[in-house]
């Protein structure tokens, strides 16, 4: 679930609430400049990114923007979520793998022209100085289904193209 908080000189607060099934980013954009991105965990400031974007992800997400960020794979039964840097800038600001019982808060006191909030791929809104965007586990819940001899890691193999070892003129 992101719950956006857009507060802004020219109009009044304004809440959007949205449920996401695989990320939620923020993103640099035009300019395309290194921007500084604040996490914080339950109120907690954990740090401050400065990134290209950072990404939270969900275990079902973990396989599509976050693992192209070098995030990892989690499997998709977890209850955790994944916070991924894009392009750091510090090379110790590596990817987290953390509970979906706490409340992720990220904030970009100077975003770029181009900053944007995006949920699923889709571009939300652009996002301004004082926005404050919350990830947490949604209480609405659904059921994957599992194709029949499709077992977890034989997905991973196919979707990843885990071939196996090297075949060489065959």
């Amino acid at each position: 679930e992101c719950d956006i908080q857009k507060k802004s000189k020219h109009h009044d607060e304004k809440r959007l609430n949205l449920l996401g099934l695989n990320e939620v980013a923020v993103l640099a954009g035009a300019p395309f400049a290194v921007m500084d991105v604040q996490l914080y965990v339950d109120a907690e400031l954990v740090t401050t990114y400065s990134c290209d974007g950072l990404i939270v992800s969900t275990p079902v997400g973990s396989t599509a923007h976050s693992l192209s960020a070098g995030g990892p794979i989690l499997r998709k039964d977890l209850q955790a979520f994944v916070i991924s840097p894009i392009s750091p800038h510090t090379l110790t600001n590596r990817p987290v793998v953390d509970s979906a019982e706490r409340i992720y808060e990220l904030r970009v006191p100077k975003p770029h022209a181009g900053t944007s909030l995006v949920v699923d791929g889709k571009v939300v809104c652009a996002l301004e100085a004082e926005d404050r965007i919350q990830v947490s586990r949604s209480k609405a819940q659904f059921q994957l289904i599992e194709v029949r001899g499709h077992g977890y890691y034989r997905t991973l193999r196919e979707k990843l193209g885990w071939g196996g070892r090297l075949r060489l003129n065959e």
